[in-house]
């Protein structure tokens, strides 16, 4: 695997949103938006050392007959930051 290239903060921004856009995807794709109220992504970055970290925290208001459980919404975030590398490694890598 190539290395990272060196990123600059339009980059991180980049970054951040396309990232969140992935996990909006997938999210949508392994739950059903017609029982989530309300989905809060958090999304930091910290890049040091030419070294790239991303994590997020995803929270979510269920329907109260919402079925949905913990693991659909881990699992849609494991599928994103599978994306999420392909991504990078498409974009930022020499």
């Amino acid at each position: 695997m190539s290395k990272l290239k060196k990123l600059s903060q339009d980059d991180l921004s980049t970054i951040s949103d396309d990232f969140g856009e992935i996990l909006e995807r997938e999210v949508s794709k392994n739950i059903s938006t017609k029982e989530v109220e309300d989905l809060d992504l958090d999304i930091t970055i910290n890049y040091e050392n030419d070294q790239l970290d991303v994590d997020v925290d995803v929270g979510v208001l269920f329907d109260e007959l919402s079925e949905i459980s913990q693991d659909q919404i881990i699992k849609a975030i494991d599928e994103a930051y599978v994306k999420f590398d392909s991504y990078i490694d498409e974009n930022f890598r020499e």
